[in-house]
């Protein structure tokens, strides 16, 4: 493993998710939905992430899922410098996975429980007292507690020991949550700032929780959710059989930018606003190129797809489904089929067996986690976790997507 290389100050950082190969020898990197590749520049400390890719892989050169910090250095090719790795497993198909309206998901695989935890209140899952529970809290971070004294007492081990849970003594309370009502044990959920590994499937997560639930002390990983609107901005898009690409554009100030072609080959730009009902479904109010009105509305699938359920005929037929795109914003990048033919790789969309990592015993791990996986898409048969299904990438109508940046920038302007 090659001595870790100081991270250049110049390089501008952002926080990116998808997956890492290896290919010839070298990592490389392709954010979620993206059809392009970096490669990659270990600058984390001690090369974590390449250990991290060949503990999960068992070296077979297979597709990981990451959430890390890093960003392009336009002085080696615009090679992807990574400084620090966040979170750990999975596979493209975990790019759908999202936490929508939650603050935070707490959880462990042993004993099972899960805690997802809102603004006013929290849901307890778990199988000893088995059952789901509802209670109001509050979060009251820096608020001293006897529990808050409890914990810096029990804590025990050590930042390199990644296996353990326990709580370091300077480990940082990012939140507290506890019960608001009057009782004599209150739930009270602590997340504090400290890499967490879920012991059943390997994962590594940033966050460690403590939960104090019925008169007992739970511990377990977590990771933070996200605001539903949040989830919603960014490109969509739709490739009907034999006919030109739609796209649109949905910003954070509820604008929407929607262009197409006409029969004659010419792009045809439409705005309009969108709204998110509480029913979770999109309505979009637009105008046509003749500054006539008409509705839109569509359902939300859970990997963020749009379909199409009441709309103008002319642009798509009803049930047309709309993939969600988030560019990256990287510079750079090239197609995996660029690469040398030694290091021939995935090609964006292909469905991929892998296999899972081993554990000491040489039992392979088949429980699934509930922090990297939507309740949507779990069964009763649990997958590996580095199991994949289908993944497409992204397919950008570069024209289309010029057209909605000038109209974004125009309709800015005004």
């Amino acid at each position: 493993m090659e001595k870790t290389q100081p991270f250049p100050s110049q390089i501008a950082l952002q926080n990116l998710a998808g997956v890492v190969v290896e290919r010839a020898g070298a990592l490389w990197f392709q954010p979620c939905n993206e059809r392009l590749w970096w490669p990659v520049q270990d600058n984390t400390a001690q090369q974590e992430l390449t250990a991290f890719y060949r503990k999960f892989t068992l070296l077979r050169s297979e597709a990981l899922y990451v959430e890390l910090i890093g960003g392009t250095d336009p002085q080696q090719d615009n090679m992807l410098r990574v400084k620090t790795v966040e979170t750990v497993g999975g596979t493209a198909q975990t790019c759908n996975f999202r936490l929508e309206g939650l603050q935070y998901r707490a959880a462990s695989s042993d004993p099972v429980w899960v805690a997802d935890i809102m603004a006013d209140q929290v849901i307890v899952k778990s199988v000893t007292p088995a059952g789901s529970y509802r209670f109001r809290t509050a979060n009251e971070t820096g608020k001293d507690s006897p529990a808050d004294r409890d914990t810096l007492t029990r804590s025990r081990g050590t930042a390199e020991d990644s296996e353990s849970t326990a709580v370091q003594p300077d480990s940082a309370v990012v939140a507290v949550y506890r019960e608001t009502q009057p009782t004599k044990r209150p739930l009270e959920i602590k997340i504090l700032q400290r890499r967490c590994n879920d012991a059943a499937t390997g994962t590594v997560l940033p966050f460690t929780a403590e939960m104090r639930f019925f008169g007992r002390l739970y511990r377990g990983c977590a990771r933070k959710g996200h605001p539903v609107s949040s989830e919603i901005y960014g490109f969509y898009w739709y490739q009907p059989p034999g006919r030109a690409q739609v796209m649109f554009k949905l910003s954070a100030d509820q604008r929407v930018q929607l262009v197409t072609r006409d029969a004659g080959g010419k792009t045809v730009a439409e705005r309009g606003r969108w709204q998110y009902l509480q029913s979770g479904k999109l309505i979009f109010s637009m105008r046509d190129a003749a500054q006539q009105e008409y509705l839109m509305l569509f359902s939300r699938e859970a990997d963020g797809q749009l379909v199409l359920q009441t709309g103008s005929e002319h642009l798509v037929s009803y049930g047309a489904t709309f993939k969600l795109w988030r560019p990256s914003g990287l510079s750079g990048g090239q197609l995996l089929s660029n690469l040398p033919a030694t290091a021939k790789g995935i090609e964006p969309g292909a469905s991929t067996d892998y296999m899972v990592p081993e554990t000491a015993s040489g039992e392979q791990h088949q429980a699934s986690s509930s922090l990297m996986q939507s309740p949507e898409t779990q069964s009763t048969v649990k997958p590996s976790l580095l199991t994949s299904p289908q993944v497409q990438a992204a397919d950008i109508d570069d024209e289309l997507l010029h057209e909605i940046i000038v109209n974004d920038a125009a309709a800015g302007a005004e």
